[in-house]
This record gives structure tokens, C-alpha cells and sequence, in this order.
């Protein structure tokens, strides 16, 4: 499975670090108290219904 990752520009980099800038990009996260199966059953239905129109702009993310 492929994780998507930002679109980033190096500003400057050494041999221990590396300064980035990064586009901006949405970040979606719930917390559920559960057993693992039921929050990843939850946990998806809800951020779905979030992507696909249901929060407070009432329009589906790309």
C-alpha cells in the first residue's frame, strides 16, 4: 500500500538534518477508545463521512 507523502522543498540540509518547507495538506485524525477492530471500523466510517462532505465547510476533500 502507498502512503501519500506532502510535496516539500529542501531549504538547507547537513549530514544529521534536513530543513524542509512543506505545501499545505489537511490533516484528518479521531480518537476512539475501543478494541482495535471496532475503532478501525469506526475510525473509517467517520473520517469517510468527513471526506466525503460531512464537516463544517460541507464539501468533500480532494
Amino acid at each position: 500500500m502507498a502512503i501519500e507523502s506532502p510535496n516539500y522543498n529542501v531549504e538547507s540540509k547537513d549530514e544529521n538534518i534536513e530543513i524542509r518547507k512543506y505545501d499545505d495538506y489537511i490533516v484528518a485524525q479521531i480518537d476512539l477508545t475501543s478494541d482495535y477492530n471496532s475503532a478501525l471500523n469506526k475510525g473509517f466510517r467517520i473520517l469517510a463521512n468527513y471526506i466525503f462532505g460531512s464537516n463544517h465547510q460541507k464539501s468533500k476533500i480532494p
